[in-house]
């Protein structure tokens, strides 16, 4: 075992990069979300990176944090795995943007957790680890390029641990932190959830050497079976403890769901993702084609995200839609009805142009679009749910109603096509819908790369 902790390792490396300036290092990072998933998979690919004894990779490698300080308390769940790995002052201990010298010579990027850097032209991606969409880059440069489905990135990092060639055994905090990361992903390895044999696998091969006192603290019993020496890598589910990694997952849970005292603004930066798309040409307007695109995801039930109605939310949003200079604004909400059933819902903001025609062709495109995704499952909602306007059923009581099948059907003006929904709070500069998603499965995962093919062309 090494003789340094996690937090050791973390402070010595920041410390040392930003003495070199970046010369020479290669610099770790995850998607802009900034979720456990990105931050576990960068800070352990950091590790095993720094202690490869490959010939093609191995040497000096940090992780770059990918949100700024100010944000780390919008993500409750990060910062509990964080101190379970040991990480008690990660503002000392982890490299965050405003870290980084303004004319640091790291030029050298391995992505995890994502496969497309925004990064300046002068940047050069020498590794991807990632479980989304193959966006088809980096060929030749990257090495290793390993893009493939799994419920957690974290799992792709943690088999190359398991590989058994050129790594250092895997310190007990940066083990549980992984865990965490596949944990909160796969809901405890549940079954029907989106753990793959790759996230059980590497469940079961880093249970072998998490710290059993950290394991006994969340549940009063070990989940320990059996000794690193004992763990074959390709042992099967049966292998883990799952009542100590649903135990994990739903204390990680409610942590991420702790989300009522944030502003709305908080809420839609909390997980957030922008994208830049080139627009087919039948949808080219005087923006040169291109527009930019957020997905923000929010563990809140609309009902709740809107506050009955509230003015304020509804300033809130369109203000974030302007300071990032967004055409399309798309919120994600996730959460679980009193029956611990799955649930979601999408609300579209478009903002309007000064070309009408061109508009309207891109409005189309959009809603047309998702109303069309068989796999989506969508079903249109009026405002007036939420609190607006006609106050119908505002009170949030969609919750509910969720467990019920029939309550699924909606009522008659739900039933009317999203083009015929008119209901919108938003103002004269916006045009927006809001939807339920019957298919719980889906995530931004799947409909990030739907908005590029539905707009893209």
């Amino acid at each position: 075992m090494p003789a340094f902790t996690l937090s050791q390792f973390l402070r010595g490396q920041k410390t040392q990069f930003l003495r070199d300036y970046g010369d020479g290092w290669t610099i770790v990072m995850g998607n802009e979300a900034g979720d456990l998933d990105s931050v576990a998979s960068s800070i352990g690919y950091a590790w095993y990176r720094s202690h490869a004894e490959t010939q093609n990779i191995g040497g000096k490698t940090v992780a770059l944090m990918p949100m700024p300080r100010s944000d780390f308390s919008l993500r409750a769940e990060n910062v509990y795995a964080l101190e379970m790995a040991g990480v008690h002052e990660p503002f000392d201990e982890l490299l965050c943007p405003e870290d980084l010298p303004p004319d640091h010579k790291g030029t050298d990027y391995a992505l995890v957790d994502h496969n497309n850097s925004h990064n300046s032209s002068n940047t050069r991606v020498v590794a991807v680890i990632d479980h989304h969409e193959d966006e088809g880059k980096y060929h030749d440069t990257a090495s290793p390029r390993i893009i493939e489905p799994a419920g957690s990135c974290a799992s792709l990092v943690t088999r190359l641990f398991m590989s058994g060639s050129g790594h250092t055994s895997i310190p007990p905090d940066l083990a549980g932190l992984l865990l965490s990361a596949i944990a909160i992903d796969t809901r405890g390895l549940r079954e029907g959830g989106k753990a793959l044999e790759v996230d059980r696998a590497a469940a079961a091969w880093l249970l072998g050497y998490v710290d059993p006192m950290k394991q006994t603290s969340l549940t009063g019993e070990s989940c320990v079976t059996q000794t690193p020496k004992e763990t074959d890598p390709s042992m099967s589910r049966e292998t883990v403890d799952h009542t100590w990694l649903r135990a994990l997952s739903d204390t990680l849970s409610s942590k991420k769901s702790a989300v009522s005292h944030l502003s709305t603004r908080d809420l839609l930066r909390r997980d957030y993702k922008q994208y830049t798309l080139e627009l087919s040409p039948s949808l080219k307007q005087e923006s040169g084609g291109v527009i930019q695109v957020g997905l923000a995801t929010v563990p809140l039930p609309l009902s709740a995200f809107f506050k009955s109605g509230s003015a304020v939310v509804i300033n809130a949003t369109t203000s974030w839609t302007e300071e990032r200079g967004l055409t399309i604004l798309g919120v994600l909400t996730t959460y679980r009805s009193k029956k611990d059933k799955g649930r979601r819902e999408q609300l579209w903001i478009v903002k309007k142009s000064k070309d009408a025609p061109q508009q309207q062709t891109l409005t189309r495109a959009l809603f047309d679009g998702v109303d069309g995704e068989a796999s989506l499952e969508l079903k249109p909602r009026r405002f007036s749910r939420y609190g607006f306007g006609k106050k119908g059923d505002a009170t949030g009581n969609e919750e509910d109603g969720d467990d019920d099948t029939s309550s699924h059907e909606g009522s008659a003006t739900d039933k009317q096509p999203a083009s015929a929904v008119n209901d919108s709070p938003f103002g004269d500069a916006f045009i927006a819908r809001v939807y339920q998603q019957k298919n719980t499965h889906a995530t931004r995962k799947q409909v990030a790369p739907l908005l590029k093919r539905i707009l893209g062309g």
